[in-house]
């Protein structure tokens, strides 16, 4: 067992304030005016010496009444950072009444609870009114293994949702005698994890260390805890640091939309020109006149072009209420113009979306505050993706781009039963995808596609606005969708066209106010 070191200056320093004698007892006190109570303490400091783990050094000071009146006293305690090593043994006569000349001998043991340098005050109180608290130092050494934990707490502060941060722990033995440490666990938030610990039992030499990993990744706006736990063989045998991380959103959002009272739409027809084809062209431009009418239910503020051909371009202006003739225009443009994409309809679309722009062939026909509607007609697959070499879902983003706002596109079909097809028609494979990942209507063209009621189907699919697109990056799991302040729920994220679409059966109408609440993604560094 080592030698203790000698008691620090500043502590002899404040033991000489405190006691007079060259021997550290107190000075005997003359007796208080009035004769009150008075109190004596020797010796005034208690040196332990260095203490090994399990050992225990006990060392004894006295409490005397020098007054001439009847001493109460009124207990012990110790604080100070070694606090935890000290104990007061005596439990007879540190309470109550000491008549003057009577003493009480009082023990306190020492067992360090941490290595090095232990000190600490014992504060006597009575009710000396000279001298209500009278303090007694502690000092001893521990021969022991001591954990540190840095750092304590470990606290990853605010972080971005989406942005995960990870944190080194250090397990430090900074005590004199090695360390053995028996278990680590960890216990904490599904947001805060630690990667995997060292094998155990785990010994580390006096100055020795051993690194942890600890995470955090927030997925919501809250606060978020956990406590690392470490068991040894240190005197305090269990150690918990805990594990602290709040998670924020970049921004708090809300993207409002008010559906208009006559809302503009822009409708691209595309119809396929193989021969099999020809009493299904018929049949529309028969019916446009109805498909018309129908629309005007929903709006007068519509425009309508033909493109058939590979390159997407009309061949007769952009047709609205304003143009004479419209009807016998349309009936003429769907049965012409065809080209090598005749059954590749979503190419052609394409190309008609992107030439809309200033100076193209179909300039003037997308209209930045108007809803895209695209209506193909076929008797056959989707064949775009041997014939132009782009699949259906590539075509799509591309219409999605050229417009500008995912959620304004619709495209809807009139062609073969999907999967299986039908007598007159092959399965309409690349359009039915299409249509669904876009909330458009899909029409058998096996059946009665042109009566009334499918009709109002595609007049109602030009106007209403279903999908959504925001104007930030959310986090899905914060955003909250309400149409006229109403939570509505069963919608669905699309992350590559950054949309919301509406449930089944919620369609909003004319007045009605969507608002979209989300928080947004950083960007981690």
């Amino acid at each position: 067992m080592r030698a203790i070191p000698p008691l620090p200056l500043a502590a002899l320093a404040l033991l000489g304030l405190a006691a007079c004698s060259d021997n550290t007892f107190t000075s005997l006190k003359e007796p208080a005016e009035g004769e009150g109570p008075a109190i004596e303490v020797s010796p005034a400091l208690l040196q332990f010496g260095t203490v090994s783990r399990d050992e225990v050094a006990v060392q004894t000071f006295t409490v005397s009444s020098v007054g001439a009146m009847d001493l109460t006293l009124d207990g012990m305690q110790i604080d100070g950072d070694g606090a935890i090593s000290f104990s007061v043994l005596t439990t007879e006569g540190v309470e109550g009444l000491l008549p003057p000349g009577a003493s009480v001998d009082v023990e306190v043991a020492f067992t360090p609870m941490a290595a090095n340098e232990q000190l600490a005050t014992l504060s006597v109180f009575s009710d000396d009114p000279d001298r209500p608290i009278a303090p007694v130092e502690l000092f001893g050494g521990g021969a022991v293994p001591e954990l540190q934990i840095e750092p304590d707490p470990v606290d990853f502060g605010a972080s971005y949702v989406g942005c995960p941060k990870s944190e080194e722990v250090v397990l430090r033995n900074v005590g004199t005698d090695d360390l053995v440490i028996s278990a680590i666990s960890f216990a904490a938030d599904p947001e805060l994890w630690m990667d995997a610990t060292p094998s155990l039992p785990l010994t580390l030499a006096p100055g020795a260390e051993q690194r942890l990993s600890v995470g955090f990744n927030p997925v919501a706006d809250a606060e978020h805890a956990g406590a690392l736990t470490v068991e040894s063989n240190e005197p305090l045998g269990t150690r918990v640091a805990d594990v602290l991380g709040r998670g924020r959103y970049a921004g708090d959002y809300v993207d409002s939309w008010t559906v208009p009272s006559d809302p503009p739409t822009d409708i691209m027809f595309a119809v396929d020109q193989s021969c099999s084809m020809d009493d299904d062209t018929a049949r529309l431009a028969a019916n446009f006149s109805t498909f018309i009418s129908l629309l005007g239910g929903y709006s007068t503020d519509w425009q309508v072009i033909v493109a058939n051909g590979d390159d997407g371009c009309n061949h007769s202006g952009v047709l609205s209420p304003a143009v004479s003739g419209y009807t016998t225009t349309f009936s003429r443009e769907v049965g012409r113009n065809g080209g090598d994409y005749t059954e590749a309809l979503l190419s052609v679309a394409a190309n008609a979306i992107e030439k809309s722009a200033t100076g193209y062939c179909n300039s003037g026909f997308v209209r930045e505050d108007a809803a895209l509607h695209i209506i193909l007609v076929s008797d056959e697959p989707e064949q775009s993706a041997w014939l132009s070499g782009q699949t259906w879902d590539v075509l799509v983003s591309r219409i999605q781009a050229a417009k500008g706002d995912a959620g304004r596109v619709k495209i809807s079909a009139i062609a073969g039963d999907y999967p299986g097809g039908c007598a007159s028609a092959d399965p309409a494979t690349g359009y039915y995808e299409a249509v669904t990942a876009t909330g458009g209507e899909f029409l058998s063209i096996c059946s009665d596609w042109a009566s009334t009621t499918s009709l109002e189907r595609l007049a109602s699919a030009s106007i209403t606005q279903r999908s959504f697109t925001l104007e930030r990056t959310p986090l899905v799991s914060s955003i909250v969708v309400t149409l006229n302040g109403v939570v509505i729920t069963g919608w669905t994220y699309d992350a590559a066209t950054n949309t919301i679409a509406m449930p089944d059966g919620v369609s909003p109408e004319e007045g009605d106010v969507v608002e979209i609440a989300y928080g947004g993604v950083a960007s981690c560094d």
